[in-house]
Order: structure tokens, then C-alpha cells, then sequence
């Protein structure tokens, strides 16, 4: 039997995917509104440990032209076409194909791929070109291409095709099936059931993590001190610990791309399910309940907005101690050799102690939030917050700075406490920049930088722009008049057209303008959205046709002015 290049392909395709199975992740759908087929509890059934699906062919051909259209791409779209064309005889374009991977007893993956046929006879025939198949009764054949024997089992409307012939034998039409539902929303998507995984691969796999662990702990110790090299072994140990735990506690990792012509957009998903009473399924838990503070802050109409929401457990607050003294005892050595004298060291240490007591204190409080906006309009503005334990220690430490900075006789204007809004205390920075600045700094700051700070009880905000001080009321009124949303772990926009409109009022450039002459002004963002589900999060890039637009344009531009040599 001829097994075309379709059926080689998934084969591929699948062990591909097994191999790298080990990576977590985490899926989603529109945003707001996110669809994980792949995540149900009902897709746990089986022992695959990988199952890959893909499309009809009926969908998928056209989505894919539409895209290469997009991208400039429209003429070779013909060539893809007539490719897929030839090799497709006999398969039922209108229903999903796929492949399902298992892990023999050796750990070596045993791929399977799962055929739709709608006339047999048609596709045996196509296959002469390859090879002569052979029939091998009740339904079985076989065909060597090289060095490979191939095996394929049709079974009701699917052909089943291995290079395994006993993994054929005992095949259902449930796994099949699933493939419908696992691709009814993407064009492809992975399912990696990490309980699937036998526990001498994973031990083996843990083995291995560790040796090479040992393997660099030795090869950096003669550089180290004893102290380095326990702190470097404590460090370690914990990665590992969180590994082994990660794979303990993980249930299944998906993956999903799909092209959503309609919405004029193709997104990226990734999710993740944890095992019931693990303490990742637990964080999940709690972030399902938490509330959000800074929300506020996000303007509909900036450049770039972001969210950022963490539950912060004890275990990650032991990690995060033991990575924050290595890096403490590191700075302080590096004090110790490039202070000018003892006094200027002592202080600096005394500064970079303060502030990791004050991270500590804040990750100790339970969650983290964080909010960034960007506008561009007239000019570059950019508001960060950020949740902290203990606001007044934030201003106390930034004050004693100030002072350092205005001794030392830096160019530096410090005006603390320059006024008081909503229980925010303000203060205001400018930073005069170096006569050889260069012209592009000047037309994004201007001659000086002017930065502004508002520390509240339990907030710290930083705004910097020409104007600052009004970004920096601005987002503190927005955040007073919403002080509670439910919380996203992560949100993100980012607006293409009105970032490169910014990037050329500063410096004119031929690629971007070639990109902001593919924009409409429409269907431009690329967005990054997350749901929360049961013991499991989602999570959706989402890139907006006009952004391939956009790069396409760039491209051309590019090639253009190197004379086609891009």
C-alpha cells in the first residue's frame, strides 16, 4: 500500500509531539469567553499520552489559503492546493484526521494515525507510485518504504496506519471519534494527558535532570565559594523539587492553533489541568476567588495595556527566598569589589537588604497584582502599579535614595511629597539628560525626564513622560473609582497601528512605513487573554489579520530596499 505523504506526515507529526510532551503549558478561546474542548474531564479517558487533531480538510485548506493571502502569499497558495489535491484521494475531506501517541513499556512513542475514508479502493490506488501494498487480510496491509514497513488497519469509515503492527490490534472507534470534538474549534490541537506517562520514564527523565544538575554543580565549584556552592546546591534542589512536582500535579497540558477567517483573526492556545487536591489546583482555586485592585489603571484607548494577577503560596515564597539571598550575596561581593570605599558600600548593602525584605514581605501577603498602560498620544506615556505589603516602607526607602541621589550630586530634581491624592502620597522626579543624548531620547522625554511617584498603603505607582504627573493622577483616579474586579492572572493588548505611528514620528524608517501602509486601522491588535477553570487555567494569544498585514508589508519593505536580498 501506497501510505502517501499524508499519512507519513502525521506519523511525523505525532512523534514530534511525543517528544517534546515534557513541556507544560497552559489553552483558550475567544476572549472573555474561552472554549477547551481538549481540557474536559471526559477527554481524559484512554491511555494515550499525546493525541494530536486536525481539521477537515474542507476547513482546513481554505483557512490556510486564506492566511498565506494575508501574508502575501496568495500565488503559492495554488501550489499548496494542488499538493494536498494529489494526495488525498479516497480521504473524507469533510471529517477530522489526527494521530494518537502511547508509551511502550521501553518509552519509546508508538505513533498511530487516524485516517478518515470515504472510498478505499480510491485511496489504495493512488499509492501505486510508492509502492506495491500488500493485503494481509481482514483488513490489514502493509507496504516498505526503504527500510520501514508500514502497517494500516481499516476499520469502518477510518484507516488506522502505524509502523507498529501490534498496536493495530486493538483499536476503538472512541479515540477516533474524539478527534470531531478535539478539532472543532482549532485547526490543530494537542492533548498531552501527563498522567499517561509511565512513572519509570518520568523517574528516568528526573534521573537525567539531576545528573546534569551534579554535572554543573562540579563544573562551576571550582570557581565558587563554599558558601556559593551551597547556596548554588539549595537552588538546584528546589528546581528539581518543583519539576518532580510539576509532573506529579499536572494532569494534561494542550496545545491549539486555529484560523478564525470570520473574526479576522488566528489565535495561539494553551491550558492546563491540575490533579484534584494538588496545590496548583488549589492556587486555582484561590485565584477564582480573588479580586483585583489595580484594574483601573487600563485606559481603552493606550498603545499597550497589561494585568497581572499571582496567588503567591509559602512553597513559592521558600523558592523565591532562596533565589533572592543568592542573588543578595552575589551583589554584595560585587559591592565589595567596586565600592570606592567601605562607607558607600555598607550603604548600598543596607538598600538592596531593604528592598528584598520589602519583596518578601509583599509575596508573603498572599498575591501580587500588577497593571502597566502605555499611551502615545500626543506623546509617550507610560503608568506602571504594583501591589506591595507595606506602602510607607516603599516611600521611605525611595526617600533615602532621593537623598543619596541629590549628595552625590547626580542630575537629578527630587521633589517628595508634592501633593496628595486619594490617599496617595505624590512625588516627582526629573532627570536632566546628557548633552550627547541622542535626538531620538530627546523627542520621546524631551530635555529632561520627568518621572512621577504615588505610594499608597498598600501600592506603589511610577509614571514616566513628558507627562507624567497628569498620567500618574489620572491612573490613580481611575483605580479609586474601581477598587474591586475579579482578577485576571494575565491581560494584554497591544494596538500595532498606533505603535508603529509612534515608532516613525520619532524615526523615519521604510519597513515601518511599509507596514503601517498595509493597516486599516481595524483589526490591528494582538491581545493575550486568560480564563480560570475547574482546577485548570487558559490562556489565548490572539494575533488580528491586520497585524500579518503589517509584517508582510514590513517584509516587502525590507526586501525592497536591500533589492530583494532580505
Amino acid at each position: 500500500m501506497r501510505f502517501r505523504c499524508l499519512a507519513l506526515l502525521g506519523l511525523s507529526a505525532a512523534s514530534l509531539v511525543s517528544t517534546s510532551a515534557m513541556c507544560p503549558s497552559a489553552l483558550g478561546q475567544e476572549p472573555l469567553t474561552l472554549d477547551t474542548p481538549g481540557l474536559e474531564a471526559s477527554s481524559v479517558d484512554g491511555d494515550e499520552v499525546v493525541t494530536v487533531a486536525f481539521a477537515p480538510l474542507d476547513r482546513l485548506l481554505p483557512n490556510i489559503n486564506h492566511v498565506m493571502r494575508l501574508v502575501g502569499a496568495g500565488a503559492q497558495s495554488a501550489i499548496v492546493n494542488q499538493a494536498v489535491n494529489g494526495y488525498t484521494s479516497g480521504i473524507d475531506r469533510s471529517r477530522p484526521w489526527g494521530a494518537f501517541v502511547n508509551l511502550g513499556e521501553s518509552g519509546i512513542p508508538v505513533s498511530v494515525v487516524a485516517l478518515p475514508i470515504s472510498d478505499l479502493d480510491s485511496f489504495l490506488q493512488g499509492l501505486e507510485l510508492f509502492g506495491e501494498a500488500e493485503d494481509l487480510g481482514e483488513g490489514l496491509y502493509s507496504m516498505s518504504l526503504g527500510a520501514n514497513t508500514f502497517f494500516g488497519k481499516h476499520k469502518g469509515d477510518w484507516l488506522y496506519v502505524s509502523s507498529a503492527e501490534e498496536s493495530l490490534e486493538d483499536l476503538t472507534s472512541d479515540s477516533a471519534a474524539r478527534l470531531s470534538k478535539l478539532s472543532a474549534k482549532h485547526d490543530l490541537l494537542a492533548e498531552i494527558n501527563v498522567q499517561n506517562i509511565p512513572d519509570d520514564l518520568i523517574g528516568m527523565f528526573s534521573d537525567n535532570m539531576r545528573s546534569g544538575f551534579e554535572q554543573s554543580m562540579q563544573a562551576q565549584a571550582q570557581d565558587q565559594t563554599p558558601e556559593e556552592r551551597e547556596a548554588a546546591r539549595v537552588s538546584g534542589e528546589q528546581m528539581m523539587q518543583s519539576l518532580e512536582e510539576a509532573f506529579e500535579s499536572t494532569e494534561k497540558f494542550v496545545f491549539g492553533f486555529g484560523i478564525h477567517p470570520k473574526e479576522k483573526n488566528i489565535a495561539i492556545d494553551f491550558g492546563t489541568r491540575f490533579v484534584k487536591g494538588s496545590r496548583f489546583a488549589k492556587q486555582i482555586e484561590s485565584l477564582s476567588t480573588s479580586k483585583a485592585s489595580l484594574a483601573g489603571l487600563i485606559k481603552s484607548d493606550s498603545v499597550m495595556t497589561l494585568k497581572t494577577f499571582s496567588v503567591v503560596t509559602p512553597e513559592d515564597i521558600a523558592q523565591v527566598e532562596t533565589s533572592l539571598d543568592t542573588a543578595t550575596k552575589a551583589a554584595f561581593k560585587a559591592i565589595d569589589t567596586n565600592a570606592k570605599n567601605s562607607e558607600d558600600a555598607a550603604k548600598a548593602k543596607e538598600y538592596i537588604d531593604r528592598l528584598v525584605k520589602l519583596i518578601l514581605e509583599s509575596g508573603k501577603s498572599g498575591h501580587l497584582e500588577g497593571a502597566v498602560n502605555v499611551t502615545a498620544n500626543p506623546s509617550l506615556n507610560i503608568v506602571a502599579a504594583l501591589t506591595v505589603a507595606d506602602g510607607a516602607k516603599v516611600e521611605a526607602l525611595a526617600s533615602d535614595l532621593a537623598k543619596e541621589a541629590t549628595k552625590s550630586g547626580a542630575p537629578i530634581k527630587i521633589e517628595l511629597m508634592s501633593g496628595k491624592l486619594n490617599g496617595v502620597n505624590l512625588h516627582k522626579i526629573a532627570v536632566t539628560l546628557p548633552e550627547d543624548a541622542d535626538d531620538a531620547a530627546r523627542k520621546v522625554w524631551g530635555d529632561v525626564v520627568n518621572i512621577a511617584i504615588g505610594t499608597a498603603p498598600k501600592a506603589v505607582y511610577i509614571a514616566a513622560g513628558k507627562n507624567a504627573d497628569a498620567t500618574l493622577k489620572s491612573a490613580i483616579e481611575g483605580v479609586t473609582a474601581k477598587p474591586s474586579s475579579p482578577a485576571d492572572a494575565i491581560k494584554m493588548r497591544l494596538d500595532m497601528t498606533q505603535l508603529l505611528n509612534f515608532i516613525q514620528s520619532i524615526e523615519s524608517n521604510p519597513v515601518v512605513d511599509g507596514m503601517l501602509s498595509a493597516l486599516t486601522g481595524e483589526d490591528d491588535q494582538i491581545m493575550v487573554d486568560n480564563q480560570l477553570i475547574e482546577r485548570g487555567a487558559i490562556n489565548r494569544i490572539t494575533i488580528q489579520e491586520g497585524v500579518l498585514k503589517a509584517i508582510s508589508g514590513g517584509v516587502n519593505a525590507g526586501m525592497a530596499g536591500r533589492n530583494g536580498d532580505f
